[in-house]
């Protein structure tokens, strides 16, 4: 599946929720069921008969569940969150207006952000569906859960975790360092684990992650891991050659 960058905004209308992929078979869409709920909390009720009262004021939750389309699959994903006002224009009136936004908090099981072909570890493809659970809770763990799964890809393609120093003593290597060595072999992806290592060392460090940065992280992980283990470029090239083998009938 191609990056759709739109899906994961964080605040969606209601009636027109993305069509996520889902997070067991990856081949259906996620739909919603009949079964929303929201509800205001009578402290924020009250506050409505304050002379001051203005709609961002108002606290209300929501819950509901998607489902898979894929009949044989039919996985039941639940979302609970808040309900957040933003301001629109709209062309119809020639004025600003108010709309409420659903914003999950959590989705479980989550959907994937991006595709993992089969190839990737088992260890990585961990990480990555814990780092999309995180999404919708926390983005600065989210990221740190992506710079843990750039140490097992790097476990994955024998780069060492430690190394000997000129005093014959042994010391672990960071991640800068790892990054070093398979920039040797893989010069044309290690910028991309630099990128991830950086945006993982903001979350691991407090500092708060950007949504816009985290998604480029995704999107760049996304491609490095088709090129990496997918080797999409192999199997583009493999289909190209035998395309002009042919004269373009193929079937050789």
């Amino acid at each position: 599946m191609n990056f759709q960058r739109e899906h994961w905004s964080g605040s969606y209308d209601r009636t027109n929720l993305p069509r996520f992929h889902c997070p067991r078979c990856s081949k259906g869409r996620l739909h919603a069921r009949q079964d929303y709920v929201e509800a205001q909390p009578q402290y924020s009720k009250d506050e409505c008969n304050h002379p001051d009262w203005e709609p961002g004021w108002d606290v209300e939750r929501f819950h509901m569940t998607m489902q898979c389309n894929e009949s044989v699959c039919g996985e039941i994903v639940v979302i609970s969150g808040d309900i957040t006002v933003a301001e629109y224009y709209d062309g119809e009136i020639d004025s600003w207006a108010l709309v409420a936004l659903l914003r999950p908090r959590s989705f479980f099981p989550a959907p994937p952000i991006i595709v993992c072909p089969k190839e990737v570890p088992a260890l990585v493809v961990d990480q990555l569906k814990v780092s999309f659970q995180l999404f919708w809770v926390d983005l600065n763990a989210c990221a740190n859960r992506l710079r843990i799964s750039v140490e097992l890809l790097l476990d994955h393609f024998g780069i060492p975790r430690t190394t000997i120093t000129k005093k014959a003593k042994q010391e672990r290597l960071d991640l800068h360092g790892r990054i070093a060595i398979f920039d040797k072999t893989s010069p044309e992806h290690a910028p991309t684990l630099t990128a991830l290592r950086l945006i993982g060392n903001l979350g691991s460090h407090g500092e708060d992650v950007n949504r816009e940065a985290l998604l480029d992280a995704f999107e760049i992980y996304e491609h490095s891991l088709a090129e990496l283990c997918g080797q999409r470029s192999a199997r583009i090239d493999q289909l190209r050659k035998k395309l002009i083998a042919s004269k373009g009938k193929g079937g050789i």
